[in-house]
């Protein structure tokens, strides 16, 4: 059947490949679904619910907010994960998920990191759409228990994206497009980023080129995970009040 497809392909759009018609159509109604569906806006009441009592915190937004992570993990890495295992038979470690040899690249992120805290700083403390945009659970601007609780959630979030963009996206395109894979990575990327400050979303580009360099030299998503994570939740620490 593979091969049958492969010469289907082969014939409309020469030198393109069944793997990368398919991976590139599978990541992009992944991210439809995604967009439509894994918006915390869209949260049905059942998971509500459910959440609140699991959670026991009447507080809505959050459990919304959980929604948006959850459909993440589902949409954008178990979903992606089961495809590659299963039709191309790449594991995980080979999709980015190893640790060892990375040692370099997170002590770069980390200082990435530092450099950036003053200027998310700085641009709190001038830009009204920043002001209105974090931090992304307005109940946890006055609430460190809040904002440490949401802060964890949000990390699952963060390995989810990491994963489909630069696990899924890069490294799995990367076998047939090569170092040209980071533009079908990038491009999706930053405009998934759509809805926030207009700085931000413009700045994604120049992030997802970085992330994209990161993940490439360590063949790992995790410190791209740690960067996008400690850079979140600085945005999100520096627009709360409870720490002034």
């Amino acid at each position: 059947m593979r091969d049958f497809l492969e010469s289907i392909v082969q014939r409309l759009f020469p030198g393109m490949g069944w793997r990368p018609l398919y991976l590139t159509a599978v990541a992009t109604w992944l991210m439809v679904l995604y967009h439509h569906h894994g918006s915390q806006y869209e949260a049905p009441t059942w998971f509500i619910e459910a959440s609140r009592d699991l959670l026991g915190i009447e507080l809505l937004e959050l459990h919304q907010h959980l929604w948006s992570h959850l459909s993440a993990v589902v949409l954008l890495m178990l979903i992606p994960l089961a495809l590659c295992w299963l039709a191309e038979g790449w594991s995980p470690r080979e999709l980015g998920f190893r640790v060892a040899g990375t040692g370099r690249e997170t002590l770069v992120v980390l200082g990435m990191w530092a450099v950036m805290v003053p200027i998310v700083y700085l641009i709190h403390e001038s830009s009204a759409s920043f002001q209105a945009t974090y931090p992304r659970l307005r109940a946890a601007e006055t609430s460190l228990e809040l904002y440490l609780l949401f802060e964890g959630f949000y990390l699952v979030k963060w390995i989810a994206w990491e994963f489909f963009f630069r696990g899924f996206l890069l490294f799995g395109l990367a076998r047939d497009f090569m170092s040209r894979a980071i533009l079908v990575s990038t491009i999706p990327f930053t405009l998934m980023h759509y809805g926030k400050p207009e700085l931000e979303m413009a700045s994604a580009m120049i992030a997802g080129l970085i992330l994209c360099y990161i993940a490439l030299r360590g063949r790992s998503i995790w410190p791209g995970v740690l960067l996008h994570w400690l850079v979140a939740s600085t945005m999100d620490f520096v627009a709360s009040s409870f720490w002034r």
